[in-house]
């Protein structure tokens, strides 16, 4: 199964000087109320301080799941494929300035072992 969605916000966050980072691609606006939810995201998320890879969160527009390993990324220019564990795609068409691509792609590099695949 694939999630597909376009997200309208891309977003790179990260605490404790680099320890914790998270990127989100979501398709509702910002101010949205969470427990109104009824549309897709994705959260990759990365804690340094303990052993263990990214870990990756969504909402499929129905209902929320989470901790699957992601065993491969493919990030292009305006689109990131990841595929996790459980049988479950995700593919997420996007659109960001130079300096935030530049920042999500230093992010996801850091955060997946498997490493990230760059495509045209």
């Amino acid at each position: 199964m694939t999630l597909a969605f376009d997200a309208k916000t891309v977003d790179c966050a990260d605490a404790l000087d680099g320890e914790i980072l998270q990127v989100s691609f979501d398709s509702a606006a910002a101010d949205q109320d969470e427990e109104e939810r009824s549309t897709p995201y994705i959260l990759i998320s990365r804690n340094f301080e303990f052993p263990g890879s990214a870990t990756i969160e969504w909402h499929d527009g129905q209902k929320y799941d989470g901790g699957a390993e992601i065993v491969s990324a493919t990030l292009r220019r305006a689109r990131i494929s990841i595929q996790v564990d459980r049988g479950l795609n995700f593919d997420v068409a996007f659109r960001v300035p130079d300096k935030k691509f530049t920042k999500l792609t230093s992010f996801l590099k850091r955060m997946i072992d498997n490493g990230v695949c760059f495509a045209d």
